[in-house]
């Protein structure tokens, strides 16, 4: 598990200098496409990692790949990233800052757990059942766990809502304890 406290800080200090340039969801537009971009792996994240290539010659080929096409304030925090040689961090980064943009629009996250995959219809149903309990919008993701015996869990911030059927056994089991015959 790799520790994201590193990553939430560049996102925050990238929130709120975007923010002061009025660029924030641009800047989400800019920083995905350019997460796409070096994505571990690939050829150009290779390059950047380089130890053979001169971090001038680094800075410049972004500086010329990134002006035009993105907003300023993430070509600046790019390059940031690159002579503070965390450009590895970006997908962490990249997912701090989505986060944060999507607070900031009065969206919460919440992910489903559950034993089986959810159909789309059932999808959107528990979507606007989260929307109505919540009073603010829901981007919901979906995770398959096959170790639940059924059921589900859904995770929002630091609340769950657990279904899974060992939870719900376990409750039976209690209440049969506690029951005087």
């Amino acid at each position: 598990m790799r520790d994201i406290a590193v990553a939430s800080r560049y996102a925050k200090a990238l929130f709120i200098a975007a923010g002061h340039r009025h660029e924030t969801e641009a800047a989400l537009a800019d920083l995905m496409a350019v997460g796409t971009l070096l994505a571990p792996g690939s050829r150009t994240a290779r390059f950047f990692a380089s130890p053979e290539v001169r971090l001038m010659d680094k800075r410049e080929l972004l500086r010329r790949a990134l002006d035009q096409r993105a907003v300023r304030s993430i070509v600046v925090f790019v390059d940031l990233l690159l002579r503070k040689k965390r450009l590895h961090e970006l997908p962490l980064i990249v997912t701090e800052y989505e986060a944060l943009v999507e607070r900031a629009q009065g969206i919460q996250r919440a992910q489903l757990v559950s034993a089986v995959p959810f159909g789309k219809a059932e999808l959107a149903r528990l979507q606007k059942q989260l929307e109505v309990r919540l009073s603010a919008r829901v981007k919901l993701s979906a995770v398959v766990d096959e170790r639940l015996l059924g059921g589900a869990l859904v995770h929002i911030g630091d609340q769950v809502i657990d279904r899974s059927v060992r939870t719900l056994l376990g409750a039976i089991a209690t209440q049969l304890h506690e029951a005087r015959v």
